[in-house]
């Protein structure tokens, strides 16, 4: 299988059913597209280069079949932690919205589930720093709306 032929997520927080769920409703909305990978990061992944675990999942999909890996996401539960996040590694902007949009149509509290994109900075981190980050910008952001910070509320 090719590169091209798959879209390789990462995610946090969620269960097996959610990713099913999310990996489901991609599935539906995008027949002609190529297949959604959801692996689950595991508490041992944390520490792990995000690069490093990308690079593994791209050289060693030749001899992989999606039923197979689809059994070991399967019986992975993921890490304790204080976010739900999909991280998404494509080239296409259109299929990050729409694994964004497949997820949020089938998840409960959709907007406090945090969607990034592996970019090249984050390839030299590891997954708990990487989560890390993308949690203190979330949080950043949700603190920015106006309904959530009290001193806006009275402008």
């Amino acid at each position: 299988m090719k590169k091209m032929d798959r879209i390789i997520c990462f995610s946090v927080g969620l269960s097996a059913q959610d990713i099913e769920q999310g990996r489901a409703s991609f599935e539906g909305m995008n027949r002609q597209v190529p297949i959604l990978e959801v692996i689950a990061v595991t508490q041992p992944m944390l520490g792990w280069r995000v690069g490093d675990v990308l690079d593994g999942m791209i050289e060693g999909s030749e001899g992989d079949t999606h039923g197979e890996r689809k059994a070991l996401e399967i019986k992975l539960s993921p890490p304790a932690g204080k976010y739900r996040v999909v991280i998404v590694h494509t080239q296409e902007r259109d299929l990050v919205l729409q694994v964004m949009r497949s997820f949020k149509a089938v998840l409960p509290d959709p907007q406090n589930i945090i969607f990034a994109v592996i970019t090249e900075t984050a390839l030299n981190w590891t997954f708990e720093d990487y989560i890390g980050h993308l949690g203190k910008e979330h949080e950043s952001m949700q603190n920015r709306r106006t309904e959530n910070n009290p001193d806006l509320k009275k402008i």
